[in-house]
This record gives C-alpha cells, sequence and structure tokens, in this order.
C-alpha cells in the first residue's frame, strides 16, 4: 500500500504523524520473538540492545529482565501478564493487542464511535466535539455493527478475489515464458532445417540469426519473469492483508479493529486500480521468424536467414470478477439489420466483428455496420470462431474447414482441412474438433498439415458445438430441442432440454463456466449452470430467433447472429 506525502510537509516531518498499526507491530514482534531475534521493545527504545526475557501480553512488547521487573512494580502496569519468551514461542498465549489512544488526546483510550462523522473518539473528544451529535455509541457496539455488516462480508471476498486476480497474472506470464519457449524451439528448428539445406557458405549467417535468438531470450525472458516477481510480491501482500484481516475480525478491540479496516481499505483502492492498470498495461511477448523464401534459390548472394520479430501484444486476463453472470442484465448497445440468416460470429479483440453468411465470411467494424473485407467460400458457411489473435476458422457444410488469417483489416485463406463436417467445430491445443454425423473427428495440427487421428461416437448428429474449461464439449442436436455435454472422449455427462427450447442451433460457453443454448423459434438464450441445470433466461422474448452467440475475451461483451440481425449487448 502507497499513501502520498503533501508537498508542504518534509518527509521526516510528515512520517512522525502516520499512526501505528498497533496489530502489525505485534504480529511483527511475534514472529521476531518466535525466531530467537527479539530485543527487548523498551530498551530498543533508548537505542539500548538487550535481549528479551519475557513478552507482555497487554503492551505487545518483548522486555529484558530488567524492565520485566519494572513492568511488574510499577502501578500501571503491575496487572499486566507477562509471560516467559519460551512459553510465548510455543504459540499456546492467545494474540492480544494494545489499547488504542486517541491522536487528539494521546493520554485518552478510544472508547465512543461517531456514526454522524464516522469518526472514533475519546470521552474528551465527545464532550468536546460530538455532544450535538445525534448518533454517538460505544465502540463496542460500533465495531460489532461493522462485523456483521455486509461491506466486510464483501470485503473479505474481494481480497480474495484480488489474490485471485493476482495468480491468473502470474499464470499468465507463465504460460507466455512457456509459449515463447515452445515458439523459439520451433524457430531454431526451422533455422536448422533451412541450414541443412545449404551449403556450408551459410554457416555465418547461421550463426547470426542464432545470436540474435539467444539476445532476445536474454533480453525478453527477464521482462517477463519480473512482471512475475512482481505479481507474486502483490499476491504476499494480499495474503499478509487477509491474514491481518481475520486476526483483526477474530482478537482485536473494536477501535482496532476499525482503524485497521480503515487501512485496509486504503489498500483495497490500490490494488484495485493496480489490477486495472495491471491489465491495461501487461503485453504477451511474441517472437515469430519470417523465413526469407528466396534462400534456396540464391544462395551466393542472400545475406540473412530470416527476420525475427519480438511483439508485444494486449493480453485479456480476466479480473476476478469482471461481471457476476448468474444474475447480469445484458443491455442492448447496438442492434444492425443485414437481410440475411447468420449462422456463425465472433469477435477480434480490437472490437472488430467477423460474421458468416450466403457464401462469405465478412470482417465488420465494432458497430457492425461497415464491411471491411470479405471471404468468398465454395458453399454457406456455419459456425466459425478464432483459434488465435489473428487467425479463425469457419465451417463450411459438406466440404470441411477453412483456416483464415485476419492482417490490416483483410481476410484471406491460409489453408484447409478437407472433412465431412455437419456445422461447427472446436479448437483445443493444435487439434481440431468437427462434428461429423453421429461422430466428433479429431485432427491434428502441424504446421499447416492437417491429419485425422481418432473419432469420438456420440448418439445424435452433431450440431454447434462449444468447449468448456474442464475440456469436455457441449453440442447441440441441430433444429432440435436438446444439448449434450460429453467429455473429449466422447463419455456423457449431462443432456439438457426444455419445452421452452425450441429450434436448438447455437452454444457458447462463458469464462465462468456457464453454458448458454439458442433457441431459435423459441427466440431465447438458455443460460445453464455448469451440471447443465436451467440457471435463468439471459434473454428472452427476442424479436428475432437467435442462430449463434458469442463472448469477447473479458467476457463483458456479448454478440448475437439472429435472422437477420447482428444483437451487440454489454454485461454490466
Amino acid at each position: 500500500m502507497f499513501v502520498s506525502k503533501p508537498d508542504d510537509i518534509k518527509v521526516e516531518e510528515w512520517s512522525t504523524k502516520l499512526s501505528t498499526n498497533h496489530i502489525l507491530v505485534s504480529l511483527i514482534d511475534m514472529n521476531e520473538t518466535k525466531s530467537g531475534q527479539k530485543l527487548c521493545t523498551a530498551c530498543a527504545r533508548e537505542n539500548e540492545t538487550e535481549s528479551a526475557f519475557s513478552w507482555c501480553v497487554n503492551c505487545s512488547e518483548a522486555l529484558c529482565n530488567t524492565c520485566d521487573r519494572y513492568h511488574r512494580k510499577t502501578k500501571a502496569t503491575k496487572s499486566h501478564k507477562l509471560v516467559s519468551i519460551d512459553d510465548h514461542e510455543t504459540n499456546d498465549i492467545p494474540l492480544k493487542f494494545a489499547d488504542v489512544f486517541c491522536t487528539e488526546h494521546p493520554e485518552k483510550r478510544i472508547k465512543a464511535y461517531c456514526n454522524d462523522h464516522s469518526a472514533v473518539c475519546c470521552m474528551t473528544c465527545v464532550m468536546l466535539k460530538h455532544r450535538k451529535c445525534d448518533n454517538v455509541g460505544s465502540i463496542e457496539d460500533a465495531a460489532e455493527e461493522m462485523k456483521q455488516s455486509d461491506e466486510v462480508k464483501e470485503f473479505e471476498d474481494k481480497l480474495k478475489d484480488f489474490k485471485t486476480s493476482l495468480e491468473t497474472f502470474v499464470q499468465n506470464r507463465v504460460d507466455n515464458l512457456q509459449n515463447l519457449d515452445r515458439n523459439i524451439k520451433r524457430i531454431k528448428l526451422e533455422v536448422d532445417t533451412l541450414f541443412k539445406e545449404l551449403s556450408k557458405r551459410l554457416e555465418e549467417l547461421k550463426t547470426n540469426v542464432m545470436l540474435e535468438i539467444a539476445k532476445i531470450e536474454k533480453e525478453v525472458k527477464p521482462e517477463i519473469e519480473d512482471e512475475c516477481d512482481e505479481m507474486k510480491s502483490k499476491i504476499a501482500a494480499v495474503d499478509n492483508s487477509v491474514a491481518l484481516f481475520q486476526t483483526n475480525m477474530k482478537h482485536a478491540p473494536p477501535a482496532q479493529f476499525i482503524q485497521a479496516m480503515e487501512k485496509l481499505a486504503e489498500q483495497k483502492t490500490f490494488l484495485e486500480n493496480y489490477l486495472k492498470d495491471q491489465s491495461r498495461k501487461i503485453k504477451d511477448i511474441e517472437v515469430t521468424f519470417n523465413r526469407n523464401e528466396k534462400i534456396l534459390e540464391i544462395r551466393n548472394v542472400i545475406q540473412e536467414f530470416g527476420k525475427l520479430n519480438v511483439s508485444r501484444l494486449d493480453i485479456d486476463v480476466m479480473l476476478h470478477p469482471t461481471v457476476d453472470m448468474s444474475s447480469v442484465e445484458p443491455i442492448l448497445s447496438s442492434e444492425v439489420e443485414i437481410g440475411f440468416d447468420l449462422e456463425g460470429v465472433t469477435l477480434f479483440r480490437n472490437k472488430n466483428v467477423v460474421l458468416s453468411c450466403e457464401k462469405t465470411i465478412e470482417l465488420r467494424d465494432p458497430e457492425c455496420r461497415s464491411v471491411l473485407s470479405s471471404l468468398l467460400l465454395p458453399k454457406r458457411p456455419c459456425g466459425l470462431k478464432m483459434i488465435s489473435d489473428t487467425e479463425g476458422a469457419v465451417a463450411v457444410g459438406g466440404y470441411g474447414l477453412i483456416i483464415f488469417k485476419v492482417q490490416n483489416n483483410q481476410i484471406h485463406k491460409v489453408s484447409e482441412i478437407q472433412a465431412d463436417v455437419n456445422y461447427d467445430f472446436v479448437y483445443h491445443k493444435g487439434r481440431y474438433y468437427i462434428g461429423c454425423g453421429n461422430k466428433i473427428c479429431i485432427y491434428n495440427r502441424n504446421n499447416d498439415n492437417y491429419s485425422r487421428i481418432s473419432e469420438i461416437s456420440v448418439k445424435h448428429k452433431v450440431g454447434y458445438m462449444a468447449l468448456r474449461d474442464d475440456s469436455s464439449l457441449c453440442y447441440t442436436v441441430y433444429l432440435g430441442h436438446s444439448m449434450h455435454c460429453v467429455r473429449m472422449d466422447g463419455t456423457p455427462m449431462f443432456t439438457y432440454s426444455s419445452q421452452d427450447l425450441r429450434c436448438t442451433i447455437g452454444v457458447t460457453v462463458d469464462r465462468t463456466g456457464f453454458i448458454y443454448v439458442c433457441g431459435c423459434n423459441s427466440r431465447n438464450v438458455h443460460q445453464l449452470s455448469q451440471e447443465g441445470k436451467l440457471q435463468r433466461f439471459i434473454l428472452n422474448n427476442l424479436t428475432a430467433g437467435p442462430n449463434c452467440i458469442t463472448f469477447n475475451a473479458r467476457g463483458d461483451e456479448v454478440v448475437i447472429g439472429c435472422n437477420g440481425k447482428v444483437l451487440l449487448y454489454t454485461l454490466k
């Protein structure tokens, strides 16, 4: 947590005005005591070093032998509970907290809380500043009310959400490192293959490019590791806050509890801003290699193997939670008449929309009004999905899959998979799972080559498909009344059907695990739990029957393709 220094005060003077966090000091003292490092707290204030002999539970301080004797004799402290350092280290003594004193009247203990001013106060403050206030009560009642409030409970959940978000960032960094290693390994293999096809005269060129790769590894990977380390440090800070919060909830006296909550609230705001900033700031680093295609033709004049490019790409790390999908309401942000039925739709990171319609796929602007480019297909297209930031695929019934790329707002075909596809497919870890009749055929991807490696038999003709996070598949019975979920080996998990679901087509899964099924004739979208139970109708009584549905990467926008319309919703 960071606190800004006022401009009109020196650092030394300003730091002395910051209030002491007695709970944190107590925890530090206890930790040092248990690690055998603790010195007498009283002597330390006089710049003296004496080993601790005992621990005062009331003051939360370690005492040397001499200070222990005076502590027992002094009238103000003779009733305090003192335990030996050895007993303290066994952790059998419950943590106690020191009294909290008023900042205005340091000799007075905090005894009351003014609800009108949201301020803790001693009895002198009550008499001088709050005697006309209507809502002044005991600090005990105020603390108890705060402990029972929804805000405190939500605060604990928020701390846990912060940790989850930070762990998500860390996992993203780890994944990026692994992808970077795989890309570099692939590039090295490609470079090595090229080298074997060339004469020994290209040895120097190979050496140059390998040195460049090594330089990139040396310069780029530490950058990601530093981001990982920073996120991990924030996780540790959140863990400390959770521990501090839970300790306060159990043991802190009222005034100490309220003061600690004020400090933790500041840290909550900082973490919220930090997470939002990191979600915009972090960039995925990608290394690509563009081979010089003339290298095999002009061996004697070529000067290099190719160009290595390091890209920093925006990432779509979801903060936890983004929106509560169990209750969030879609707000229509755009409705566009397009004049033809849609059976496939997907979203780019830059919010451009890709539609499959007629015999083309179209790239449109974020409002879905302007056609930026299009790609002609051999037959009418169906299911459509993005499989990377720039690459996608569309299912063409009875023909196969067309793999395409989008660069500079232009769509162009890359390759194709010949398969007797029904309507749709999913892509998972380098493999395409394609619905073919009553089977899901699995094709392995190796660069731009595809080979059928196995198949999964199911009970129905596979309609539209969606991949779940637990590596299982959902598929609809096209124009039927049901949706089915199976594991990757074909083992059935559950089936959903309803009299309110008529003419099923599209299906998708959001990042929190909810499943969404389009009922074209029932003109609604069914939201299902991860177990396949109806949660609610996220959209009902639509003006046009929904055929396809997809979410953006962050999960806070959804686009639906209908009969002749494209509907874009914001989730809030």
